[in-house]
């Protein structure tokens, strides 16, 4: 007679092994689902946006850890790794700090996840605020004025398709 305990064990690890390797087949980094998920905007129910009066701001980071050391909001990617996170990524993270700022606790970083390898640490410090503050007064400016802001680059993937593209580059 096989022991009912050991099938209970068995049933266990199983479920551990193909929730381990799901999580991995989608890119998740294990550091991000061992800490405990208050939020996701990839839930089944519909999760409300996080809103700023002040900052004209609203958005939905993917996910929110509670952690330690407090709240940390996740943006996961799913490109490749770059050997850096893109600023507009790191600006889009920041601004989900600043959202947690004004509508729960001040959070100490937030991370991005890409498809594989390990996650971004961004640090949330006054500095990043403020050039993310900066950031929106440009692209406000941008809108009022019905002008593309002038780039100091050329990316033939992301600029070359772009209706916008000749503005940007005059």
């Amino acid at each position: 007679m096989i022991d009912p305990i050991a099938i209970a064990i068995l049933l266990v690890l199983a479920l551990v092994i193909a929730i381990s390797v799901i999580l991995k087949s989608i890119g998740v980094h294990p550091a991000l689902y061992k800490s405990r998920q208050i939020y996701s905007d990839h839930a089944e129910k519909v999760v409300k946006p996080f809103f700023s009066q002040e900052h004209m701001l609203v958005g939905k980071p993917d996910s929110i850890l509670h952690t330690k050391e407090g709240l940390v909001p996740v943006e996961v990617k799913s490109g490749n790794r770059p050997n850096q996170p893109y600023f507009s990524h790191v600006m889009q993270l920041v601004s989900y700090c600043l959202l947690l700022e004004v509508n729960r606790e001040r959070p100490k970083k937030g991370l991005i996840q890409y498809k594989d390898g390990e996650p971004f640490v961004v640090e949330y410090t006054v500095e990043m605020k403020n050039k993310l503050l900066e950031v929106l007064e440009e692209m406000r400016s941008c809108i009022k004025s019905k002008k593309a802001p002038i780039l100091e680059y050329f990316n033939e993937n992301k600029c070359g398709a772009c209706k916008y593209n000749l503005k940007c580059l005059n």
